[in-house]
């Protein structure tokens, strides 16, 4: 019983309200031959053929002459594969969006480009050879003596006339096992992290660079210990000739698709993969972005460990840099010294080198596009912006109209929507106006479903500066996504300016810094 005097407090519940925004971008569109617009890859190259240019009905590419380097049995193999491509390749049809047939590359509709290869294009490796260069005990040796191999018979293509457009590096199964994998050497592997794990898993493709570099977490980064996919790109580059690196299950043509270890993909859609890396090492655009303002300078800022040095403080800068026609290059910065100690593990420019990189991409850029300046720079970087970084960055820029700096990352903060799928592709969530977040995989309405295998971790868009709104940041984040020409998935994960920022670097590392670097983005696929 209340006693006389006394009140009952009565607290209202409380209600909590989101301090955030959401909404969805729409889905890109990419042109293709004849300007006609679709969002998917797949769809808009069977339907209209790769890219054309303004008033011309037909691609520029008419024909792909292709080299081959490996054990006379895989070349064989290689040339087999060569020709089924050339015709239709089907699979189970289930999932007809997501996983459509091939219809062929060849001079005729869509790809509109003849394949050309043959023995004045082909060098054989002895597998004798082969065997020699694994025999050692020691993985850096391996690596070493395999990489010295293909190097000699890139070297001897090189000097053929015509020169190929594109050489096939086709590894055996028994270098791919003793020379991808460093095993025995270390007590403990390095751990892969959750969210990367997501975002391999997301990842429709299971693509080269992933099987020649390892399986995610095998590889101890912080050793710098020598890398054969890295090594042969590396020798390749100097020869002039963008490589392709092939092993034994990608030039299956029997058998479906599995899980575990040994999977493969259905052949229809390892030849739309290797098809379209092939047609733009070759000097082909598969497509470009249709709705991206002319004149827009995309650039990913990165930074990798030099393996020559022996001061482990020793950084380099790298910019990867993207025009909103789809043509990339890539800088190699200058090295500097980085305490991680001092300084934390995430390395920043000081005034001088930010401005010394990218005036670089500016003076680049002018060389291809007749002189003229970019009319908007647009910086995306993995780690916030440190005031002497932004500092550089403008003075570069001083002569540039509109200029905005991203700083793209994740805090794995995760939303949810009602139904069995995850949010929908180019889903936002806004904090404020430079913090957002955006799904860049998620369910997908063309496609039907949601082409990944976990839950989906947006991007967020942890700082921004600069002179663009923020939806226009989001979109091209968005945009970008879908300008990996190493696949014709729908889309990655990761815009391409740092998609794959760390793999180039890696490649970069692996090249003395006297010798010369080619800037084209074709020549670190």
């Amino acid at each position: 019983m209340q006693s006389r005097g006394s009140r009952r407090l009565i607290r209202k519940p409380t209600i909590l309200v989101p301090h955030f925004e959401s909404g969805l971008i729409t889905e890109p569109l990419l042109s293709f031959g004849g300007q006609h617009m679709h969002v998917d890859p797949k769809t808009g190259l069977s339907l209209y053929g790769p890219y054309s240019l303004i008033g011309q009905t037909a691609p520029t590419l008419k024909s792909a002459v292709i080299g081959i380097v490996g054990s006379a049995s895989m070349i064989a193999d290689a040339e087999a594969w060569l020709i089924a491509c050339k015709g239709m390749l089907t699979n189970d049809g289930s999932q007809p969006f997501l996983y459509p047939h091939f219809p062929g590359f060849n001079e005729c509709a869509p790809f509109q480009c003849q394949l050309v290869y043959g023995d004045t294009w082909r060098e054989t490796i002895k597998d004798i050879d082969i065997k020699a260069a694994i025999s050692s005990p020691d993985f850096y040796e391996r690596v070493k003596q395999v990489v010295r191999l293909y190097a000699e018979a890139l070297e001897t293509i090189a000097a053929r006339d015509p020169q190929p457009q594109v050489v096939l590096c086709c590894i055996p199964q028994d270098v791919v096992d003793t020379c991808t994998v460093q095993k025995g050497k270390r007590a403990r592997p390095k751990k892969p992290t959750s969210s990367h794990i997501d975002r391999t898993a997301n990842r429709q493709q299971m693509n080269l660079f992933d099987l020649l570099d390892g399986l995610p977490g095998t590889e101890d980064e912080e050793s710098g210990h020598q890398n054969l996919r890295r090594g042969l790109k590396a020798e390749a580059m100097q020869f002039g000739l963008p490589t392709q690196l092939v092993w034994p299950r990608t030039l299956r043509l029997a058998g479906i698709a599995g899980s575990g270890p040994q999977r493969v993909q259905d052949i229809a859609t390892r030849a739309w993969n290797f098809c379209t890396a092939l047609y733009h090492k070759a000097g082909g655009s598969p497509w470009r972005l249709a709705e991206m303002e002319p004149g827009v300078c995309f650039v990913g800022v990165s930074f990798y460990k030099e393996l020559l040095e022996e001061n482990p403080r020793i950084r380099s800068s790298m910019a990867q840099a993207f025009t909103a026609a789809g043509d990339g290059y890539v800088l190699r910065g200058k090295a500097f010294e980085w305490d991680e100690r001092e300084h934390g593990r995430s390395p920043h420019l000081d005034k001088n080198l930010a401005a010394s990189l990218l005036r670089d991409v500016i003076d680049l850029y002018q060389k291809q596009n007749r002189g003229s300046l970019p009319s908007r720079v647009v910086v995306h970087k993995t780690s916030r912006f440190w005031p002497d970084e932004i500092a550089g960055l403008e003075e570069a820029c001083h002569s540039i109209p509109r200029k905005d700096f991203v700083a793209l990352g994740s805090r794995r903060l995760q939303f949810y929507r009602t139904g069995d799928y995850p949010p929908l592709r180019g889903t936002y969530v806004k904090f404020s106006d430079s913090d957002l977040l955006l799904y860049t995989s998620g369910y997908v309405p063309y496609l039907r479903t949601y082409p990944g295998a976990r839950v989906p971790q947006p991007l967020e868009i942890l700082e921004h500066i600069g002179d663009s709104p923020w939806d226009t940041v989001l979109r091209e984040v968005l945009s970008l996504t879908k300008m990996n020409w190493n696949t014709a998935d729908f889309a990655g994960s990761d815009p391409i300016t740092t998609a794959f920022s760390r793999r180039v670097g890696q490649v970069l590392a692996e090249i003395p810094s006297g010798r010369k670097i080619r800037p084209e983005y074709r020549f670190y696929m």
